[in-house]
């Protein structure tokens, strides 16, 4: 019993406790998945222009997660396919407002699930994710529902716009996902 409590006191030090980690904009993902067709077939992507604000240096994890925001810009699309980053642009987010863009924020963090507030079209919701932590990179895993965030007149029209596509159907669900790699200060 006690090699069980020490295994897990060493693996859960990467989130409690170093000498002092950082994270840049550099070194975070923000994707997504997106789903389309009666049988919710997957599509994925990411988000790639954002700005990490107050990503000072802290003795843990959790300390920079919960005192760092991130906003997303709703035209940093990259699917890997131009044609359809700039149709989820084009019909998608520039139907919400703000241009799409997103912020968010972790506001709560237990051990392997944490509470992020999400701001999308003007609306803010809280958005649960778990996480790992493994070799100080954290990825959290979420879904959210573009219908909870107003989102109504961006989904009609994604779907309208890749109707033949989708076969008629875009799904409202996304699932979320932020890989963030944490190093040692400098």
């Amino acid at each position: 019993m006690k090699f069980i409590t020490f295994i897990s006191i060493l693996l859960s030090t990467t989130l409690f406790a170093a000498e002092c980690l950082t994270v840049t904009n550099g070194d975070v993902e923000v994707k997504w998945t997106a789903y389309k067709t009666p049988a919710k077939a997957g599509v994925g992507g990411a988000l790639t222009g954002f700005t990490i604000s107050k990503s000072d240096s802290a003795k843990t994890i959790r300390e920079i997660m919960k005192s760092a925001s991130i906003t997303i810009k709703g035209d940093s699309v990259n699917t890997k396919n131009k044609a359809r980053d700039k149709k989820i642009v084009k019909f998608f987010f520039q139907n919400a407002k703000n241009g799409g863009d997103i912020a968010a924020k972790v506001t709560k963090m237990t051990n392997k699930k944490m509470e992020m507030d999400l701001t999308f079209n003007g609306v803010t919701k809280t958005i649960p994710m778990s996480y790992n932590v493994e070799n100080n990179v954290l990825t959290a895993n979420g879904f959210m529902d573009v219908l909870d965030f107003s989102a109504s007149k961006s989904l009609k029209a994604i779907n309208k716009a890749c109707y033949a596509l989708h076969e008629g159907k875009t799904w409202s669900d996304v699932a979320l996902q932020l890989v963030a790699k944490f190093k040692p200060c400098s």
